[in-house]
Protein backbone atom coordinates (compact mmCIF):
# COMPACT_ATOMS: atom_id res chain seq x y z
CA UNK A 1 0.00 0.00 0.00
CA UNK A 2 3.10 2.36 1.03
CA UNK A 3 4.13 1.98 -2.54
CA UNK A 4 1.00 3.55 -4.20
CA UNK A 5 0.01 5.59 -1.16
CA UNK A 6 2.97 7.72 -0.51
CA UNK A 7 3.99 8.31 -4.05
CA UNK A 8 0.93 9.99 -5.15
CA UNK A 9 0.84 11.98 -2.40
CA UNK A 10 4.38 12.84 -2.99
CA UNK A 11 3.51 13.64 -6.31
CA UNK A 12 0.43 15.41 -6.03
CA UNK A 13 2.45 17.89 -3.55
CA UNK A 14 5.14 18.41 -5.79
CA UNK A 15 2.48 20.15 -8.50
CA UNK A 16 1.27 22.36 -6.04
CA UNK A 17 4.58 23.52 -4.89
CA UNK A 18 5.61 24.24 -8.29
CA UNK A 19 2.67 26.43 -8.79
CA UNK A 20 3.07 28.19 -5.32
CA UNK A 21 6.91 29.05 -6.00
CA UNK A 22 6.51 31.79 -8.11
CA UNK A 23 4.15 33.75 -6.03
CA UNK A 24 6.15 33.50 -3.28
CA UNK A 25 9.37 34.57 -5.68
CA UNK A 26 6.92 37.96 -6.19
CA UNK A 27 6.42 38.50 -2.49
CA UNK A 28 9.15 36.83 -0.46
CA UNK A 29 7.89 38.57 2.23
CA UNK A 30 4.39 36.90 3.06
CA UNK A 31 4.43 35.34 5.81
CA UNK A 32 1.70 33.16 5.09
CA UNK A 33 3.03 32.07 1.32
CA UNK A 34 6.39 31.05 3.42
CA UNK A 35 4.32 29.28 5.78
CA UNK A 36 2.50 27.42 2.60
CA UNK A 37 5.47 26.48 -0.01
CA UNK A 38 7.29 25.32 3.77
CA UNK A 39 4.16 23.16 4.22
CA UNK A 40 3.51 21.92 0.58
CA UNK A 41 7.72 20.92 0.97
CA UNK A 42 7.22 18.90 3.43
CA UNK A 43 4.50 16.96 2.12
CA UNK A 44 6.63 16.32 -0.79
CA UNK A 45 9.25 15.59 1.75
CA UNK A 46 7.88 12.88 4.20
CA UNK A 47 5.47 10.58 1.62
CA UNK A 48 9.00 10.60 -0.27
CA UNK A 49 11.30 9.38 2.24
CA UNK A 50 8.08 6.91 3.17
CA UNK A 51 8.22 5.25 0.29
CA UNK A 52 10.12 1.89 0.52
CA UNK A 53 12.80 2.24 -2.75
CA UNK A 54 13.62 5.83 -1.17
CA UNK A 55 13.66 4.25 1.98
CA UNK A 56 16.10 1.57 1.44
CA UNK A 57 18.50 3.89 -0.66
CA UNK A 58 18.43 6.69 2.14
CA UNK A 59 19.35 4.14 4.74
CA UNK A 60 21.61 2.12 2.25
CA UNK A 61 23.84 5.80 1.51
CA UNK A 62 23.92 6.01 5.24
CA UNK A 63 24.91 3.25 6.80
CA UNK A 64 22.62 4.04 9.42
CA UNK A 65 19.27 1.66 9.84
CA UNK A 66 15.89 3.26 9.71
CA UNK A 67 17.24 6.76 9.43
CA UNK A 68 14.81 7.51 6.90
CA UNK A 69 11.94 7.20 9.33
CA UNK A 70 13.35 9.94 11.31
CA UNK A 71 14.31 12.14 8.70
CA UNK A 72 10.30 11.32 6.84
CA UNK A 73 8.97 11.73 10.37
CA UNK A 74 10.69 14.64 10.80
CA UNK A 75 8.87 15.71 7.93
CA UNK A 76 5.69 15.07 8.92
CA UNK A 77 6.34 17.43 11.69
CA UNK A 78 7.50 20.07 9.41
CA UNK A 79 4.08 19.74 7.64
CA UNK A 80 2.40 20.02 11.02
CA UNK A 81 3.69 23.50 12.35
CA UNK A 82 3.84 25.00 9.06
CA UNK A 83 -0.13 24.10 8.83
CA UNK A 84 -0.70 25.77 12.31
CA UNK A 85 1.32 28.91 11.25
CA UNK A 86 -0.90 29.42 7.76
CA UNK A 87 -3.96 28.86 9.59
CA UNK A 88 -2.32 30.88 12.29
CA UNK A 89 -1.77 33.76 9.42
CA UNK A 90 -5.29 33.27 7.22
CA UNK A 91 -7.00 33.49 10.68
CA UNK A 92 -5.58 36.19 12.51
CA UNK A 93 -4.43 39.67 11.54
CA UNK A 94 -0.96 40.26 12.90
CA UNK A 95 -0.55 37.65 14.98
CA UNK A 96 1.77 37.91 17.82
CA UNK A 97 5.24 36.81 17.89
CA UNK A 98 4.48 34.43 21.25
CA UNK A 99 1.96 32.50 19.24
CA UNK A 100 4.45 31.37 16.72
CA UNK A 101 7.32 31.26 18.68
CA UNK A 102 5.44 28.91 21.44
CA UNK A 103 4.43 26.74 18.21
CA UNK A 104 8.21 26.71 16.76
CA UNK A 105 9.54 25.79 20.73
CA UNK A 106 6.96 23.34 20.70
CA UNK A 107 8.51 21.47 17.58
CA UNK A 108 11.59 22.32 18.22
CA UNK A 109 11.68 20.20 21.29
CA UNK A 110 10.05 17.26 19.59
CA UNK A 111 12.60 16.88 17.02
CA UNK A 112 15.61 16.90 19.94
CA UNK A 113 13.66 14.50 22.01
CA UNK A 114 13.23 12.23 18.91
CA UNK A 115 17.00 12.13 18.08
CA UNK A 116 17.87 11.32 21.20
CA UNK A 117 15.33 8.44 21.45
CA UNK A 118 16.18 7.18 17.96
CA UNK A 119 20.30 7.49 19.21
CA UNK A 120 19.22 5.14 21.90
CA UNK A 121 17.38 2.77 20.40
CA UNK A 122 18.70 -0.49 19.32
CA UNK A 123 17.43 -0.11 15.61
CA UNK A 124 19.64 -2.48 13.81
CA UNK A 125 17.65 -3.68 11.16
CA UNK A 126 16.72 -1.55 8.12
CA UNK A 127 12.39 -1.74 8.02
CA UNK A 128 9.95 -0.29 5.70
CA UNK A 129 6.39 -1.78 6.58
CA UNK A 130 7.24 -3.75 9.52
CA UNK A 131 8.64 -1.05 12.03
CA UNK A 132 6.48 -0.55 14.08
CA UNK A 133 5.54 -4.26 14.48
CA UNK A 134 9.06 -4.94 14.93
CA UNK A 135 10.29 -2.25 17.46
CA UNK A 136 7.28 -1.58 19.23
CA UNK A 137 8.22 -2.97 22.24
CA UNK A 138 11.72 -2.28 21.79
CA UNK A 139 13.96 0.07 24.44
CA UNK A 140 13.65 4.08 24.08
CA UNK A 141 11.11 3.43 20.76
CA UNK A 142 7.94 3.87 22.95
CA UNK A 143 9.49 7.08 24.39
CA UNK A 144 10.30 8.27 20.73
CA UNK A 145 6.65 7.23 19.21
CA UNK A 146 4.76 8.87 21.74
CA UNK A 147 6.59 12.13 21.57
CA UNK A 148 6.36 12.34 18.05
CA UNK A 149 2.72 10.99 18.26
CA UNK A 150 1.90 13.61 21.18
CA UNK A 151 3.59 16.39 19.46
CA UNK A 152 1.34 15.80 16.29
CA UNK A 153 -1.95 15.16 18.35
CA UNK A 154 -1.45 18.52 19.72
CA UNK A 155 -1.07 20.36 16.69
CA UNK A 156 -3.47 18.55 14.18
CA UNK A 157 -5.99 19.61 17.52
CA UNK A 158 -4.41 23.04 16.87
CA UNK A 159 -5.41 22.64 13.09
CA UNK A 160 -8.81 21.70 13.63
CA UNK A 161 -9.69 24.19 16.03
CA UNK A 162 -8.74 26.81 13.76
CA UNK A 163 -9.72 25.37 10.79
CA UNK A 164 -13.38 24.74 11.74
CA UNK A 165 -13.32 28.22 13.68
CA UNK A 166 -12.68 30.51 10.74
CA UNK A 167 -14.33 28.21 7.85
CA UNK A 168 -17.83 29.34 10.18
CA UNK A 169 -16.70 33.01 9.94
CA UNK A 170 -15.33 33.55 6.15
CA UNK A 171 -18.03 34.15 3.34
CA UNK A 172 -15.31 33.35 0.38
CA UNK A 173 -17.04 30.16 -0.71
CA UNK A 174 -13.67 27.97 -1.78
CA UNK A 175 -11.96 29.29 1.42
CA UNK A 176 -14.95 28.00 3.97
CA UNK A 177 -14.74 24.65 1.51
CA UNK A 178 -10.97 24.50 1.94
CA UNK A 179 -10.66 24.85 5.17
CA UNK A 180 -13.40 22.23 6.06
CA UNK A 181 -11.55 19.92 4.02
CA UNK A 182 -8.24 20.94 6.13
CA UNK A 183 -10.41 19.88 9.28
CA UNK A 184 -11.17 16.78 7.54
CA UNK A 185 -7.93 15.74 7.05
CA UNK A 186 -6.81 16.46 10.46
CA UNK A 187 -9.34 14.33 12.12
CA UNK A 188 -7.95 11.66 9.72
CA UNK A 189 -4.48 12.74 11.07
CA UNK A 190 -5.89 11.83 14.55
CA UNK A 191 -7.23 8.71 13.65
CA UNK A 192 -3.96 7.41 12.58
CA UNK A 193 -2.09 8.78 16.22
CA UNK A 194 -4.99 7.00 18.41
CA UNK A 195 -4.29 3.82 16.40
CA UNK A 196 -1.00 4.19 17.04
CA UNK A 197 -0.04 5.50 20.29
CA UNK A 198 -2.61 2.60 21.28
CA UNK A 199 -1.18 0.19 19.71
CA UNK A 200 2.40 1.18 20.70
CA UNK A 201 1.10 1.14 24.48
CA UNK A 202 -0.55 -2.32 24.12
CA UNK A 203 2.25 -3.84 23.06
CA UNK A 204 4.43 -2.05 25.79
CA UNK A 205 2.01 -3.70 28.22
CA UNK A 206 2.51 -7.02 26.64
CA UNK A 207 -0.52 -7.17 24.09
CA UNK A 208 -0.94 -7.61 20.44
CA UNK A 209 -4.22 -5.78 20.13
CA UNK A 210 -3.75 -5.28 15.72
CA UNK A 211 -2.91 -8.46 13.95
CA UNK A 212 0.58 -7.24 12.11
CA UNK A 213 -0.42 -7.48 8.34
CA UNK A 214 -2.85 -4.77 9.49
CA UNK A 215 -0.75 -2.56 11.31
CA UNK A 216 1.52 -2.46 8.58
CA UNK A 217 -1.28 -0.91 6.52
CA UNK A 218 -2.98 1.51 8.84
CA UNK A 219 -0.46 4.26 8.53
CA UNK A 220 -0.67 4.64 4.65
CA UNK A 221 -4.75 4.04 4.70
CA UNK A 222 -5.16 7.22 7.57
CA UNK A 223 -2.21 9.34 6.65
CA UNK A 224 -2.83 9.33 3.27
CA UNK A 225 -6.25 10.43 2.85
CA UNK A 226 -5.28 13.16 5.21
CA UNK A 227 -2.49 14.76 3.32
CA UNK A 228 -4.46 14.67 0.03
CA UNK A 229 -7.57 16.49 1.73
CA UNK A 230 -5.46 19.04 3.65
CA UNK A 231 -3.08 19.58 0.21
CA UNK A 232 -6.94 19.96 -2.09
CA UNK A 233 -8.00 22.39 1.28
CA UNK A 234 -5.53 24.65 1.18
CA UNK A 235 -4.79 24.70 -2.50
CA UNK A 236 -8.53 25.39 -3.22
CA UNK A 237 -9.06 28.87 -3.18
CA UNK A 238 -6.58 29.38 -6.00
CA UNK A 239 -7.60 26.97 -8.39
CA UNK A 240 -11.75 26.70 -7.16
CA UNK A 241 -12.23 29.69 -8.65
CA UNK A 242 -10.79 29.60 -12.03
CA UNK A 243 -12.43 25.99 -11.99
CA UNK A 244 -15.76 27.61 -11.59
CA UNK A 245 -15.22 30.36 -14.38
CA UNK A 246 -14.54 27.86 -16.49
CA UNK A 247 -17.80 25.46 -15.69
CA UNK A 248 -19.47 28.63 -16.35
CA UNK A 249 -17.75 29.51 -19.80
CA UNK A 250 -18.96 26.00 -20.76
CA UNK A 251 -22.74 25.94 -19.70
CA UNK A 252 -23.31 29.08 -21.22
CA UNK A 253 -22.26 27.86 -24.44
CA UNK A 254 -25.42 26.53 -25.54
CA UNK A 255 -27.07 29.81 -25.13
CA UNK A 256 -24.50 31.85 -26.85
CA UNK A 257 -24.24 29.30 -29.92
CA UNK A 258 -27.88 29.96 -30.24
CA UNK A 259 -27.20 33.30 -30.48
CA UNK A 260 -24.78 33.39 -32.38
CA UNK A 261 -25.78 32.16 -35.55
CA UNK A 262 -28.81 33.91 -35.21
CA UNK A 263 -26.18 36.92 -35.46
CA UNK A 264 -22.52 36.24 -35.98
CA UNK A 265 -21.48 39.58 -35.55
CA UNK A 266 -21.66 39.41 -31.69
CA UNK A 267 -18.13 37.25 -31.62
CA UNK A 268 -15.16 39.11 -31.28
CA UNK A 269 -13.42 35.93 -31.61
CA UNK A 270 -15.97 33.60 -33.51
CA UNK A 271 -13.05 30.76 -34.03
CA UNK A 272 -12.92 30.55 -30.36
CA UNK A 273 -13.31 27.02 -29.34
CA UNK A 274 -16.03 25.82 -27.29
CA UNK A 275 -13.85 23.67 -25.01
CA UNK A 276 -10.87 26.76 -25.25
CA UNK A 277 -9.99 28.82 -22.99
CA UNK A 278 -8.20 27.55 -20.59
CA UNK A 279 -6.14 30.80 -20.29
CA UNK A 280 -7.39 34.19 -19.31
CA UNK A 281 -11.01 32.04 -18.45
CA UNK A 282 -11.95 35.54 -16.47
CA UNK A 283 -11.38 37.71 -20.09
CA UNK A 284 -13.19 34.96 -21.75
CA UNK A 285 -16.44 34.49 -19.31
CA UNK A 286 -16.79 38.56 -19.24
CA UNK A 287 -16.40 38.62 -23.10
CA UNK A 288 -19.37 35.48 -23.68
CA UNK A 289 -22.29 37.43 -21.23
CA UNK A 290 -21.49 40.52 -23.32
CA UNK A 291 -22.01 39.12 -26.72
CA UNK A 292 -24.80 37.01 -25.30
CA UNK A 293 -26.51 40.01 -24.34
CA UNK A 294 -25.34 42.07 -27.63
CA UNK A 295 -27.13 38.66 -29.33
CA UNK A 296 -30.10 39.23 -26.98
CA UNK A 297 -30.60 42.92 -27.90
CA UNK A 298 -30.26 42.06 -31.57
CA UNK A 299 -33.16 39.55 -31.83
CA UNK A 300 -35.83 42.16 -29.73
CA UNK A 301 -37.61 42.62 -33.11
CA UNK A 302 -38.69 39.21 -33.53
CA UNK A 303 -39.89 38.53 -29.56
CA UNK A 304 -43.36 36.99 -29.67
CA UNK A 305 -45.64 37.96 -26.75
CA UNK A 306 -47.93 34.66 -28.25
CA UNK A 307 -44.59 32.73 -27.25
CA UNK A 308 -44.10 34.12 -23.96
CA UNK A 309 -47.53 33.53 -23.10
CA UNK A 310 -47.48 29.73 -24.29
CA UNK A 311 -44.22 28.64 -22.50
CA UNK A 312 -45.37 29.59 -19.04
CA UNK A 313 -43.53 28.84 -15.99
CA UNK A 314 -40.88 30.91 -14.60
CA UNK A 315 -39.32 33.54 -16.31
CA UNK A 316 -36.27 32.22 -17.24
CA UNK A 317 -38.17 29.69 -19.29
CA UNK A 318 -40.31 32.12 -20.99
CA UNK A 319 -36.94 33.80 -21.92
CA UNK A 320 -35.29 30.78 -23.05
CA UNK A 321 -38.78 29.76 -25.23
CA UNK A 322 -38.74 33.49 -26.51
CA UNK A 323 -35.25 33.17 -27.92
CA UNK A 324 -35.15 30.40 -29.41
CA UNK A 325 -38.40 31.45 -31.52
CA UNK A 326 -36.92 34.76 -32.33
CA UNK A 327 -33.98 32.71 -33.76
CA UNK A 328 -36.37 30.82 -36.14
CA UNK A 329 -38.41 33.58 -36.70
CA UNK A 330 -35.37 35.87 -37.47
CA UNK A 331 -34.36 33.03 -40.34
CA UNK A 332 -37.53 33.12 -41.94
CA UNK A 333 -37.57 37.13 -41.97
CA UNK A 334 -40.79 37.32 -40.13
CA UNK A 335 -41.78 39.71 -37.38
CA UNK A 336 -44.33 38.42 -34.83
CA UNK A 337 -48.07 40.11 -35.03
CA UNK A 338 -47.89 41.61 -31.20
CA UNK A 339 -44.20 41.68 -29.82
CA UNK A 340 -43.00 40.98 -26.04
CA UNK A 341 -41.23 44.10 -25.04
CA UNK A 342 -40.08 42.72 -21.28
CA UNK A 343 -36.28 42.16 -20.96
CA UNK A 344 -34.65 40.92 -17.72
CA UNK A 345 -33.17 43.61 -15.77
CA UNK A 346 -30.08 41.08 -15.45
CA UNK A 347 -27.99 42.11 -12.48
CA UNK A 348 -26.18 45.14 -10.72
CA UNK A 349 -22.16 43.41 -11.38
CA UNK A 350 -21.25 40.50 -13.98
CA UNK A 351 -22.00 37.68 -11.36
CA UNK A 352 -25.51 38.26 -11.03
CA UNK A 353 -25.53 38.73 -14.64
CA UNK A 354 -23.79 35.64 -15.43
CA UNK A 355 -26.53 33.75 -13.20
CA UNK A 356 -28.98 35.09 -14.50
CA UNK A 357 -27.75 33.85 -18.11
CA UNK A 358 -27.14 30.61 -16.30
CA UNK A 359 -30.22 29.83 -15.64
CA UNK A 360 -31.65 30.93 -18.45
CA UNK A 361 -29.14 28.86 -20.68
CA UNK A 362 -30.61 25.53 -18.29
CA UNK A 363 -34.05 26.38 -19.34
CA UNK A 364 -32.88 25.92 -23.09
CA UNK A 365 -32.73 22.52 -22.45
CA UNK A 366 -36.34 22.04 -20.81
CA UNK A 367 -39.21 20.14 -22.35
CA UNK A 368 -40.75 21.91 -25.45
CA UNK A 369 -37.54 24.67 -25.56
CA UNK A 370 -34.73 21.70 -26.18
CA UNK A 371 -36.67 20.88 -29.37
CA UNK A 372 -36.93 24.39 -30.93
CA UNK A 373 -33.50 25.06 -30.12
CA UNK A 374 -32.50 21.96 -31.68
CA UNK A 375 -33.64 23.29 -34.75
CA UNK A 376 -31.22 26.14 -34.22
CA UNK A 377 -28.30 23.68 -34.04
CA UNK A 378 -27.99 24.68 -30.90
CA UNK A 379 -25.25 21.44 -30.20
CA UNK A 380 -23.06 22.43 -33.19
CA UNK A 381 -19.50 23.00 -31.69
CA UNK A 382 -17.13 25.35 -33.06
Amino acid sequence: MSKVIYPVVALLALVALAYKIPPLVRDPRSRARRALVAMLACLVWAPAVNTPFVYVRVDELTGVPNLARLIAHYGILGFAVSVQLLLLYWTVENPRRRSTGIRLAAVGAAVVAMAVFFVLAPLDTSLTSEFTVRYGDAPFMAQYMLVYLGYFVVALADILRLSWRFAGLTRQRFLRIGLRLVGYGAVFGLAYCVEKGFYIVARNAGYEPIPADVQQQMSPLLTGPGCVLMLIGFTIPSWGPWLQRLRTYHRLYPLWKLLYDATPEIALDPGQSRFGAMRDIEYRLVRRVVEIRDGWLALRPYFDARVARAAGGSSDRVHAAVLAAAVRAKARGEEPAERYVADPRGGTDIAEETAQLLRVARQLRAPGIAGSAAGTEVGVAR
